[in-house]
């Protein structure tokens, strides 16, 4: 009888790993709320409108074409508890990247359309998957070493900031 009852128990036990199991399962799918909500949001509206003339990418700098834009998270930033959730806010700095070796007065006026048409199309997404997404600051030509030792490169700056309510219950 006792050899049946231990039998028993490690059954039970074994259940109980499998509902763990899955209950890990669920928080290991949880939603990557930086990459999938506003970096992938951004890239695609951006890509959509640059399709093939420039490459939109994610991280550190990279000597990619003649002109590039590269998203750089940043951080985020708690806003608020509410009942059903919580509000962040996320901060990003967009770079536009032109190179060209000799800026002469129609290279400056294509990267002031370029930088008129990214803010445009910020200002045509400010509510997206997130909210309240604006372009807080502008700089131009304010690099980094790495982005210094590239010749000829112009670089407009932003800084970039969107809430999201996440954890929603």
């Amino acid at each position: 009888m006792a050899t049946s009852f231990q039998y028993y128990q490690w059954e039970n036990m074994d259940v109980v790993f499998q509902n763990e199991l899955r209950n890990w399962e669920y928080f290991v799918q949880e939603t990557n709320v930086f990459q999938e909500k506003i970096i992938d949001t951004i890239g695609t509206f951006l890509n959509n409108e640059f399709a093939g003339t420039m490459a939109v990418y994610t991280g550190y700098f990279k000597n990619v074409g003649n002109q590039s834009i590269r998203l750089t998270p940043i951080g985020n930033e708690f806003v608020d508890k509410l009942s059903t959730g919580e509000i962040r806010e996320y901060a990003l700095e967009i770079a536009y990247y032109f190179r060209e070796k000799a800026i002469k007065r129609d290279a400056w006026e294509h990267i002031m359309r370029q930088v008129s048409r990214i803010e445009s199309l910020f200002n045509d997404n400010l509510n997206n998957t997130y909210f309240n997404g604006r372009l807080d600051s502008m700089a131009i030509n304010d690099k980094t070493e790495e982005e210094e030792e590239t010749e000829g490169l112009n670089v407009v700056k932003w800084d970039f900031n969107a809430m999201y309510l996440s954890n929603v219950s």
